[in-house]
């Protein structure tokens, strides 16, 4: 679904080809005297360096455009070093340096807690719009449902929703449990009919959904932006985040039976999105590969992040805790082996995914795992550069046969490295390298597709039982349920070996901010010697 830009601009010719699309058919009696060029992103998680390419996209489109609107569908507060040194402040300097027009509230916004979740919103210069957020205690709504813009002679309002998954319902309560707040997830969709309905009585000829709900949350009992849109009438595109995924265009029906557009553009910007409003009054969607493109930076925005970067990497360096241990990727002889072997590094990062998420396992693909801790002080920005990526956890159910597929996969390369290597915690399994990988790759997209009938490397897997404390040998019918990165889990990475686990709808956080919680909440900020060497996990057999 990635488009690779070769030339410059022709990230921007969807501008023409859109408003020129036979097929779009409009109700709308008052459309557009010239396109309304609406820039999204979703799901940023402090992925700082992609705010020069949207404001390089921006002007591009303004020279282009009279009519250029910037929005935000949430989660770009936290998930990397940027968001958790300052706790989303410098998140929002560099998001009121480009302007936007609209925000919606992500649920990583209230990874800092509530106070804090107001204070970093009511820094931005913009609206933060959240139709579906209510303080129970007065039966108000802290943020407007939506905010119009008008653009020449049509006025179009961005209505926010925000997940109500039990991940971000948690956060609303004080600490004995009493609840502050509420996503309203039982009046979820009269609720938000109410808001569309009065967005149209203000006079909005166009209601755009700013949606933070995910597109498949894989559970009836939370709305998603596809049930958003199939219990509703009233909405022209819905926006969304959440769940990550890539959707250029896809149309659902409403509650009248027509089609509208749901449109999301990954996350950690893979892609601008571009929604078109268009002269024939219909709306396209595009998405703009930035990944892969050739598309030059805004000069002024970037030496604004990098200001901002260098501030946050100075901030970093006070202490967090004590290593009694060298943690390493590399052995004694200075040879990496996080990528072929257990490393005690290894251990001490699964581990804290594992413990602070409750999982059964956690899987932790070696290659992720990029930088000693040494015995002493540990600073914040040396936990960074463990895991600099700034990856979200994820749990989802993976059962003992597929995970026997996984670990069969993690080992196919041996005795060669490989980044998909996995290095595990609540688990336990021996492997022989000499035997011939049975693993077979399909060949045209070089993706994990199944293990043949050979004899398998790993053997003698055993689960370690939460209740008794001891290993137990795995049930293959049985699931487990397994933390690891959301790039394994959700976005196909490690090769698609992940393809079968079933996700579950909560994020638990970044990275960098588990091993911290670990380190300080579980370790007492302390890594002591039970991390000396590896603890005997992954055992090489002849």
């Amino acid at each position: 679904m990635k488009v690779f830009f070769k030339l410059f601009f022709i990230a921007f010719s969807f501008i023409f080809v859109a408003c020129n699309d036979d097929n779009i058919e409009s109700t709308h009696s008052n459309l557009p005297t010239k396109p309304i060029v609406i820039l999204y992103e979703n799901d940023v998680h402090c992925s700082v360096d992609g705010y020069p390419i949207l404001a390089s996209i921006r002007n591009q489109c303004l020279s282009d455009n009279k009519y250029v609107s910037t929005v935000s569908c949430g989660d770009f507060a936290s998930g990397g070093l940027v968001g958790a040194i300052s706790k989303g402040e410098q998140i929002v300097k560099i998001m009121n340096y480009i302007g936007y027009d609209a925000v919606v509230l992500g649920n990583h916004e209230l990874d800092y807690g509530i106070p804090q979740m107001f204070n970093i919103t009511n820094s931005l210069n913009t609206k933060v719009v959240c139709a579906n957020l209510k303080n129970v205690q007065t039966d108000t709504y802290p943020y407007p449902a939506y905010h119009i813009v008008r653009y020449g002679n049509v006025d179009v309002a961005y209505i926010g929703f925000t997940t109500t998954t039990s991940g971000t319902v948690t956060s609303l309560s004080d600490e004995d449990g009493n609840p502050l707040y509420s996503f309203m997830r039982d009046d979820f969709y009269l609720n938000a009919q109410y808001f569309i309905d009065k967005a149209r009585k203000d006079g909005a000829e166009y209601v755009i959904a700013l949606s933070h709900l995910g597109d498949s949350q894989n559970d009836a009992t939370h709305p998603d932006s596809r049930s958003l849109i199939a219990q509703t009438t009233g909405l022209d595109a819905v926006i969304d985040g959440h769940d990550h995924h890539i959707i250029e265009a896809m149309y659902v029906n409403n509650r009248e039976g027509k089609p509208i557009l749901l449109t999301s553009s990954g996350s950690n910007f893979q892609n601008v999105g571009k929604l078109i409003i268009c002269t024939e009054g219909g709306i396209h969607s595009t998405l703009i590969n930035i990944e892969n493109s050739d598309i030059q930076p805004d000069s002024n925005t970037k030496q604004f992040v990098n200001k901002i970067q260098e501030e946050v990497k100075s901030a970093g360096n006070f202490t967090i805790g004590y290593s009694e241990v060298d943690l390493s990727i590399r052995d004694a002889n200075g040879e990496r082996i996080v990528r072929k072997q257990e490393a005690n590094i290894g251990d001490f990062c699964a581990d804290a995914f594992r413990i602070f998420t409750g999982a059964d396992i956690a899987l932790v693909n070696g290659g992720g795992i990029r930088a000693d801790i040494n015995m002493g002080e540990i600073l914040f920005n040396d936990l960074y550069n463990v895991m600099p990526f700034g990856d979200m956890i994820a749990t989802g159910s993976i059962t003992g046969e597929h995970l026997l597929d996984v670990l069969e996969y993690s080992v196919s390369s041996l005795p060669n490295e490989a980044g998909v290597f996995m290095q595990v915690s609540g688990l336990r399994f021996e492997v022989n390298p000499k035997i011939p990988s049975p693993v077979v790759v399909d060949a045209e997209s070089s993706l994990f597709s199944h293990v043949g009938n050979g004899e398998r490397r790993v053997s003698n897997v055993e689960i370690l039982d939460k209740q008794s404390g001891e290993f137990k040998e795995v049930e293959l019918s049985r699931k487990y349920t397994m933390a690891s990165l959301d790039y394994l889990i959700l976005e196909m990475g490690g090769s698609g070996i992940f393809k079968d686990v079933e996700p579950h709808p909560t994020y638990w956080g970044s990275d960098l901010e588990i091993l911290q919680n670990y380190l300080e909440a579980s370790l007492d900020s302390i890594i002591g010697s039970e991390y000396n060497t590896p603890q005997g996990r992954i055992i090489f057999i002849d």
